[in-house]
């Protein structure tokens, strides 16, 4: 595992992680997406999941730029991205990635997504099975079957869940008082360890969390997750995809501990292979080279 001792922050300066790609903002009747764009090949859509930006990528979207056009997004209302319409479900989520991918040239694609990145790619394989060639999803379980398996022991580790979901503006406006302290406690509550974000990346987490609209944008996210969503996710049980389906999960994380993930999955996606990586729930950061070499075996298996 590689270290950098991220915790806490004390400098002021940022480098760009991904230096030689492009940015790009693309305007959307609900939302402004923010994106960084590299690489040449076939077109690659990364995103994120929750409480980070598209910087959680940094240590492997080069590598994966040499053989794709990679794009890595930030969701809606997370990182430089806006919500214009207070509409935060992964139908919306989903809706916006595909949107982008087709702005930029791309009306088929892969997927390779982390936590609430991946329950946009579930909602966009489900809306827009035409998009999408292949999807990785990394460290989650189906949102339905998160909320059916929640008990004492989950709700611990996954109190966020519960939290941000309130009504009320509550959540939002205890995060405020200091957001980069929850971001801290968020973050170290999930890694395998406190020291696996590179010090470039959590700047850039942290300014989104100070950025005016994204502590909404965790709560507007979460609150659809246990609401709305569901409905969406219900009306859907019982729909498959044969599209290849790559599913990691972290060894010493949650996410296996009351169901098989890979199983669990293939509900969904009947082909679907899926391992363990040796980490907590940020695989990325955690462990770049193990889930590089995953991610790309899958990508190669695709082609």
């Amino acid at each position: 595992m590689q270290c950098w001792m991220a915790l806490p922050i004390t400098s002021t300066e940022m480098r760009d992680l991904l230096p030689d790609f492009e940015t790009v903002d693309i305007d959307l009747p609900g939302a402004t997406i923010h994106a960084r764009v590299g690489g040449s090949g076939p077109p690659l859509l990364l995103l994120h999941g929750y409480p980070q930006t598209h910087a959680m990528w940094h240590p492997i979207a080069v590598e994966l730029a040499k053989s794709h056009r990679v794009i890595a997004t930030d969701l809606r209302g997370y990182g430089a991205s806006v919500c214009k319409d207070d509409n935060f479900t992964f139908r919306a989520m989903a809706t916006d990635q595909v949107k982008v991918m087709q702005a930029l040239g791309h009306d088929r694609f892969d997927v390779v997504s982390h936590d609430r990145g991946a329950r946009t790619a579930h909602r966009m394989v489900l809306d827009h099975p035409e998009a999408v060639l292949s999807v990785v999803l990394m460290d989650i379980l189906p949102t339905l079957d998160v909320w059916q398996t929640m008990d004492a022991w989950l709700a611990k580790r996954y109190f966020h869940w519960v939290f941000l979901a309130q009504p009320g503006g509550i959540p939002a406006d205890l995060i405020r008082k200091d957001p980069i302290q929850y971001l801290h406690a968020s973050l170290k509550g999930l890694t395998g360890g406190a020291d696996i974000m590179h010090p470039d990346a959590m700047k850039a987490y942290e300014i989104a969390a100070n950025t005016p609209g994204v502590v909404e944008a965790w709560c507007g996210d979460y609150a659809a997750a246990a609401t709305i969503d569901l409905d969406h996710d219900r009306a859907d049980e019982g729909r498959t995809s044969d599209i290849p389906c790559l599913v990691l999960w972290g060894s010493k994380g949650v996410v296996h501990h009351h169901v098989d993930p890979l199983k669990t999955w293939q509900a969904w996606f009947p082909n679907a292979t899926g391992q363990a990586i040796d980490a907590g729930h940020f695989l990325v950061e955690e462990r770049p080279v193990d889930t590089l070499q995953a991610v790309q075996a899958h990508l190669s298996a695709v082609r």
